[in-house]
This record gives C-alpha cells, sequence and structure tokens, in this order.
C-alpha cells in the first residue's frame, strides 16, 4: 500500500510539474501586453446596465491575475474594459443580464448567462453571443484533451457550425459574429438564437442552454433526442421568421440604428440533410415540366406531370411567413371588383382537385365541374423556403347541363366603382357650366368694368380650370379600368363606357381642342410616359366611330339618369339607351358641320316619342332646384347630379352658380338642335315650327329672325346646361356674341400640366 500511494503522490508531482513546464513554456514567447478589450453582447442586445466581466487565462485556461468588471454600456449591448496589462493572449468573458428577445419582439423578463473564451491577439474587439457560450466548455475540453487553443477553437467552430448545418460560415471565429453587421454570418448568428429561444421562458432558455453546451462540450455534437428537439424547434420557426426579422429591425430603429437582416429562411436546414440553404436552386439551375397546362374535361380526371428539379419541390413550401409567395401571372378573379356583375342564379362552382408529388412526379385529381362556365386555377410549386419555381394551369370546360344565367344589371360593386366615375364626370362638368356661364355673361360684365370675365378669370394658372381638366381624366382613368376589368370578364360593357368616354372627350375638345386622347390604362400607369396631344379631328373621328357602334347595340328606352344619389338606381344611370349616343353623336356632327347626319340622328329621337316639353327652364334655379329634388321631368334625358353652391362675380348684380344638376340633355335641346340642322339645311318653315314649339311651351319672345331665334332660346332657356358655347363655336359668331378675342376660343392648357409633362403645349394667346 505505501508504495502504492508512493506512485500516487510521484505521478501527481510529474504532472503538475508537467503543468507547469508546459504553461511556462506557452507564455514565455509573449510579452505583456496592454489591450483596450470591447466589443457586444448579444443574445439579441443585452440591455444598459448588464455585468460583464474579463479573467486573463493561461494557455491551460487557468485563471491568471486580476478579474476586471464593467457594465454594458447602452442598450446595443457595447461593453469596454479600457486599456489593461494581460500576461497571457487568452481571457475569459462573462455576461449576465437583461436582453431582447428577437422572437417575441420584447425584453426578457429574466437574466441569461453568457461566455466567451478568446485570443485576444487575434483580435481586442470581441463579441459575446450564444456561439460563443454554446462552443465554450468544447474549447475547454479540447485543451484538456493536449490541444492549443487555436486548434480547440478551430475544432470547436466547425463542429458547431456543422451541428446546425452551417459549416460554410465556420471560418469567421464566433466572438466576431455581430447580429449589427447585418451580414450572413449574422443572420446565421440569429437563425441559431432563435431555435433556442422559440416557444421557451428565460427559465427555460437557461436550462435548454445547459444541455446544448454539456452535450455539445463532451462530444462536439448533440445527442439523437436533442436533434430532435433542434427539428422540432425548426417546425416552430419556420412561420416566424418574417416576424423574426421586423422585431430585430424595429428594435434597432427605435435605438437610432437601421440595421438589415438577410432572409433568414436560407440558415436552417428544412430538409435535415445536414446542409442550410442547399434546398433552393442555385444560380443557372431551373426546373422543366412535362406540361404548364392541363386541359380537363367537366367530367373531371386524374392526371400526372413530371418533374425535372435539381431538388425537393412541395405544393406547400416548409417555411411559410417569410417570403411573399405569389404566383406569377395570376388569373382575374377576386379583385376589388367583386360583385361588379348582378346575374340570376346558377351553379357556379369552382374548379375541386387534390393534388400531391411523389418521387418528383405531381398527380393531379379533377372532380367533375358544377358551373356553366369555364373555370380555371393554377397549381404553384414551391421549393422549401417559399420561392415559387413554376406552375401549372389546369383548365376545365364548362358542364352543358348547367343552365347559363342571365345578366341583370350591375351587382354591389359595379354600381360603386359606377358612381365613382359619374362623380369625377359631373365634377368636371360642374366646373364647365360654370365657364359657360362666366362667357354666357362676359358682355355685360363690360358695361360694369373695362376687362371681361374671360380676361381676368381664364389663365393657365387658374385653379378651376386645372381641377377640371384632372377631373375629366381621372374619370377616363376609371373608365379604362372598368373597360379592362369587363373586357376580361364578360366583356358586356365596352359600348355603355364608350358613351360616357365620348361624353367626357366631345367636351373636352370644344374647351381645349388637341387634347391627349389616352385609350390604355396600363400606359397611363406606366412612370415616366409623357402623353402629347392628339388632333382634335382624330379624335371626333373614333368617338364618332364608337358612338354609332353603340347606337346598334344600345337599348331603345326611354333614358333615365337621375337617381345617382341611390345606390341601387345606379342601373338607371349607366345603362344608357339609344336616344344618349344619339344626341351626342349629333352634337359632334353639328361641331363639324355635318347637319344633315346630325339632322338624321335628332329625328329618331323625336319620333321615339319618350320625350314631351313642359314648362322647365334650364337658365332659372327654380328649374334646377325642383329637378335636384324631384330627380325626374318629361323632357329630362340625362344629367349628372353636382355639388351645391354659389360663386359671385365682380359684377353687382350677376350670380354664377354651380349647379345642383346638370341637364346635359334635354328634350328643349334636341328641338332647338334639330331647328338649327333644318336651318342650315335650308328647311325654315320646318325649322320655324320646332322654334315655335319650344317657344309656346317655355313662354318665351324670340326674335323673328329664325337663327336669332334660335340663339335667343338656347340663352334664355339653357344657361345651367352645356352646349351653348359650342353653339357660339359651330356657327361662328363665339368672337362676336361673347365679346372675347379669337385666341379665347378654346382654354388654357393648365399649367401645372405643362410644368408636369414636357410633351405639352399650349394653347396660342396664353403664355
Amino acid at each position: 500500500m505505501k508504495t502504492l500511494k508512493y506512485l500516487h503522490g510521484l505521478l501527481a508531482l510529474m504532472l503538475c510539474v508537467l503543468f507547469v513546464s508546459c504553461e511556462e513554456d506557452a507564455n514565455d514567447d509573449f510579452v505583456p501586453q496592454t489591450y483596450n478589450v470591447c466589443g457586444k453582447v448579444e443574445k439579441g442586445p443585452f440591455v444598459s446596465g448588464s455585468a460583464i466581466t474579463i479573467q486573463p487565462m493561461s494557455a491551460q485556461m487557468q485563471a491568471l491575475g486580476t478579474m476586471y468588471t464593467s457594465t454594458i454600456q447602452d442598450h446595443l449591448g457595447n461593453f469596454s474594459f479600457g486599456s489593461k496589462l494581460f500576461e497571457s493572449p487568452y481571457a475569459e468573458l462573462t455576461a449576465n443580464g437583461y436582453f431582447f428577445n428577437e422572437v417575441t419582439g420584447v425584453l426578457s423578463s429574466g437574466t441569461l448567462y453568457l461566455r466567451a473564451i478568446v485570443d485576444l491577439s487575434k483580435s481586442a474587439t470581441v463579441n459575446v453571443n450564444i456561439l460563443t457560450h454554446i462552443k465554450y466548455q468544447r474549447v475547454l475540453n479540447l485543451i484538456a484533451q493536449g490541444k492549443t487553443y487555436a486548434g480547440a477553437n478551430e475544432q470547436a467552430q466547425e463542429e458547431l457550425f456543422a451541428a446546425f448545418g452551417l459549416q460554410k460560415y465556420a471560418d469567421k471565429d464566433a466572438s466576431q459574429y455581430s447580429i449589427i453587421e447585418g451580414t450572413e454570418e449574422s443572420a446565421a448568428l440569429v437563425a441559431i438564437s432563435s431555435l433556442i429561444l422559440v416557444d421557451r421562458t428565460e427559465a427555460a432558455v437557461t436550462e435548454y442552454l445547459a444541455r446544448l453546451c454539456r452535450e455539445f462540450g463532451e462530444n462536439g455534437s448533440f445527442s439523437d433526442e436533442t436533434r430532435e428537439v433542434i427539428k422540432s424547434d425548426r417546425e416552430k420557426v419556420a412561420d416566424k421568421l418574417k416576424d423574426i426579422r421586423s422585431n430585430i429591425k424595429y428594435r434597432y430603429n427605435d435605438l437610432g440604428i437601421e440595421v438589415e437582416v438577410q432572409n433568414l429562411a436560407f440558415f436552417f436546414d428544412w430538409d435535415n440533410d445536414g446542409t442550410a440553404g442547399n434546398e433552393t436552386l442555385k444560380e443557372g439551375e431551373s426546373i422543366t415540366l412535362e406540361t404548364k397546362l392541363l386541359e380537363v374535361p367537366y367530367s373531371g380526371g386524374t392526371y400526372t406531370v413530371k418533374i425535372d428539379a435539381p431538388i425537393e419541390v412541395y405544393l406547400e413550401p416548409l417555411v411559410k411567413g417569410e417570403l411573399d409567395v405569389t404566383p406569377e401571372d395570376e388569373y382575374v378573379g377576386e379583385t376589388f371588383f367583386e360583385s361588379f356583375y348582378e346575374i340570376s342564379e346558377a351553379k357556379d362552382e369552382p374548379i375541386t382537385l387534390k393534388t400531391n408529388i411523389r418521387n418528383k412526379e405531381l398527380y393531379v385529381d379533377v372532380s367533375p365541374l358544377e358551373s356553366y362556365q369555364s373555370k380555371r386555377t393554377t397549381i404553384v410549386l414551391y421549393d422549401c423556403v417559399g420561392t415559387v419555381l413554376d406552375t401549372v394551369w389546369v383548365v376545365q370546360a364548362a358542364n352543358p347541363s348547367i343552365a347559363t344565367p342571365q345578366l341583370l344589371g350591375l351587382g354591389y360593386a359595379g354600381c360603386q366603382v359606377i358612381a365613382a366615375m359619374a362623380s369625377d364626370l359631373a365634377k368636371a362638368l360642374s366646373s364647365y357650366s360654370v365657364i359657360e356661364q362666366l362667357y354666357h355673361y362676359n358682355k355685360d360684365v363690360l358695361a360694369y368694368q373695362p376687362t371681361g370675365l374671360v380676361d381676368n378669370r381664364f389663365l393657365p394658372s387658374d385653379g378651376s380650370i386645372a381641377d377640371m381638366w384632372g377631373a375629366f381624366y381621372k374619370a377616363n382613368n376609371r373608365i379604362l379600368q372598368i373597360q379592362d376589368y369587363d373586357a376580361s370578364a364578360l366583356g358586356v360593357y365596352s359600348e355603355i363606357l364608350d358613351v360616357f368616354s365620348a361624353m367626357m372627350y366631345y367636351n373636352m375638345v370644344v374647351a381645349w381642342g388637341d387634347v391627349p386622347y389616352l385609350l390604355d390604362y396600363d400606359k397611363i400607369m406606366s412612370a415616366g410616359f409623357y402623353f402629347t396631344r392628339t388632333d382634335q379631328d382624330d379624335i371626333l373621328d373614333d368617338l364618332a366611330r364608337k358612338l354609332t357602334a353603340a347606337i346598334d347595340v344600345l337599348k331603345e328606352k326611354k333614358n333615365e339618369s337621375l337617381n345617382l344619389k341611390v345606390l341601387d338606381d345606379m342601373n338607371k344611370f349607366f345603362f344608357v339607351s339609344k336616344d344618349v349616343a344619339r344626341i351626342l353623336l349629333s352634337n359632334i356632327y353639328m361641331y363639324r358641320g355635318k347637319y344633315a347626319e346630325a339632322k338624321a340622328l335628332l329625328l329618331d329621337v323625336i319620333e321615339a316619342g319618350f320625350y314631351t316639353l313642359d314648362e322647365s327652364n334650364y337658365s332659372t334655379t327654380e328649374t334646377i332646384d325642383r329637378l335636384s329634388a324631384e330627380r325626374t321631368s318629361s323632357e329630362l334625358i340625362f344629367a349628372f347630379d353636382a355639388s351645391s353652391g354659389t360663386r359671385s362675380t365682380r359684377a353687382t348684380d350677376i350670380v354664377i352658380r354651380q349647379p345642383l344638376v346638370i341637364p346635359l340633355m334635354t328634350y328643349t335641346d334636341v328641338l332647338l338642335s334639330y331647328a338649327e340642322c333644318l336651318y342650315h339645311e335650308g328647311s325654315k318653315d320646318d325649322a320655324v315650327k320646332y322654334l315655335r314649339q319650344v317657344a309656346d311651351a317655355k313662354g318665351i319672345v324670340v326674335s323673328d329672325n329664325l337663327f336669332d331665334g334660335i340663339k335667343d332660346a338656347r340663352r334664355q332657356l339653357l344657361l345651367y346646361s352645356i352646349g351653348n358655347f359650342a353653339f357660339y363655336k359651330r356657327n361662328g359668331i363665339a368672337v362676336e356674341e361673347l365679346a372675347i378675342k379669337e385666341y379665347q376660343q378654346l382654354l388654357p392648357i393648365p399649367q401645372s400640366e405643362l410644368d408636369n409633362n414636357p410633351n405639352m403645349t399650349q394653347n396660342a394667346g396664353y403664355y
């Protein structure tokens, strides 16, 4: 026994001498050096006031000299020990404090203890984080087994990152990782950190970290049981990645720093093959489908599509929420135009199908279709992190045994979008009504002041003209957007919308002459595209063509339009009759001097017999107010609701009104326009008959001279309508009758339009 005790003692003494000798040898060539050790503590970042210590260590990881203590300086986790003399380059850092939890997005309610072992000769700026903490014990154990710090640290690095499939990032020491850098290494740190935090309290995190450190310290890997936990945590964190990124950005933004966070989906080993980030296509790689279109009869069927791909393909991505998953070329379907149409009930079920992928082959089982119309849908193929790889279209034929529904009119959404379009047109025409009134009163105003209303009012900088211009084009954009949708759906409203477009452009041509004629909604919406003015003759030619086509398809009926305040009655406004298109086309023909063509259209309106004259006088506020209240009259053909209000000029007894209702088309105007056509065609006796019919019904006195009589009637009866200005211009009397200058027969292009559009030019006479 004594001999055995002696041998044990001798062995212990020899080991002690050996260790001292090795330590002295390891440190013999190190000259004590001053280091200013600083860095960050990040779990998320530790908060200000958290404690941190640094202990100089020997090459064998034995404590040397004095331990220094400091605190975290700010909520970014920054610390500094100042200049300290170290007898060895090795040091152990420990930190304990509260931290920002990137998974929950809030500060922790408990503290966390993190450690790091570092070589200050490599860098005096060191970070303490979850990676340095997990590998800490492994480094110590490898050194105890005879490895140098450099060898132990390198091996621990490789083992740790390989354990999470992130071996490509092992070259950079964990103590140099920081969330704030926004690099791929930063994302790797966040990914591992999030796995440890997800669905755990601070106490549970501490317990779980101890388990990870123990297993990794002993073996350089994790047990099978722990790997299953990591796999489960990966599934839990999958739908939280987008929130984690946002939480980190918001936290640092609150601290005054903008931090980038890489797409975290690429830093997890989702398919458990030992490598993270290899589940997506590499540059130059692609997938190939046997077909991208399955044409299916209404009876359904089973189909297969072979997939040639270098990666696994999924019908549902393993990671949800991180990437914005949107199939390309998505079919026009449920949008804000949902319920645009009102149709009678009919079976209209969507495609029903079951799908799965086995051995790189897509299986599709399509059920019989219960719908009167063909249907189509998409099957989207993803990689595991949610990137759209490709799309298979399924188009199924209509079931011929299902009855086709009847189109009843506009649905709820349809009424809303048409009401918005009508509102824009009403705003534009309301401003136009005011301008016509200003022209009407200009000669009278000259008696009160040396310059008329036109000189003082119609300038390029006038906001009311810019507002009118803008409202017209806003209405145009709505019309084109609705036409695009209708064309992609039922395609039944094109001609009706052309009528509203003609209302707009005809009045714009009268007001401004050449204007941009915009027919492509996508081009209008494209950035940096500037429009040029279109020759007014080309515009009127196209409007005439469209109105002629519209007359062929519109219904022959009494037109109703003034029920705009009741959404359910928007159909009465929208579904215009043949007469509305006829009157618009006759206006275009008269403006171009084609009185024979206009006369034939107006005669059709008269002979249809839907309208009769009454006592209405559209130059009096009483008639306008009555129309606003009663919403109809026997001779009203088409009208717009408009904003109420009055506006006074500087003349002492003249009031310019924005009318409550704009009677755009009336039977009075039809008969006076017909009389004008007869006059120009030489049928003066017939023209007098129609003029007298209007004057007697309204109780007005007009000149015995036929043309002057028509002019008198229009001045007395149609002030709050729109059309007198066009009447003066087409008959060549605007300058004399309105006391304006030649160039003032056109309004100025708004200055704001000239400023914003380098292709726009101004009308002559304005500057």
